[in-house]
């Protein structure tokens, strides 16, 4: 079946030459390349913590008060440096997770984004 894709105009050369210097067309290339992803087991899923590390969320949990209407308040006072620093390894550590799991990949040379012209009327 013929089919149409746009690819990396980079990719596209090293696929390229490397189907030449093994004598076979593109297409064949291609197509193993399909078939052997196809045939690889599925990447496992990313682990996603949904909660910080327990030492670091109850070192968080022991700088907190329970007050009458639910909410939590710094039994310390405001100005205990324990609770800021355990609040912060708890944010560090879900800021960690989190982009681990939303890395951007690096878009090639080639495809640069050049910012578009724009018309301002006079």
């Amino acid at each position: 079946m013929k089919t149409t894709f746009d690819l990396p105009d980079l990719l596209l050369r090293k696929a390229k030459a490397f189907a030449a210097a093994q004598g076979r067309p593109l297409r064949d290339l291609v197509a193993e390349a399909i078939e052997a992803r196809l045939a690889a087991p599925p990447p496992a899923p990313p682990q996603r913590r949904s909660e910080p590390p327990a030492d670091e969320w109850a070192a968080f949990l022991g700088t907190l008060e329970l007050q009458p209407d639910g909410s939590y308040i710094n039994a310390n006072g405001t100005d205990d440096p324990a609770f800021f620093q355990a609040l912060d390894e708890v944010r560090s550590g879900r800021l960690r997770e989190q982009t681990a799991l939303f890395e951007p990949t690096a878009a090639p040379a080639d495809k640069a984004r050049v910012p578009r012209k724009t018309r301002t009327r006079a």
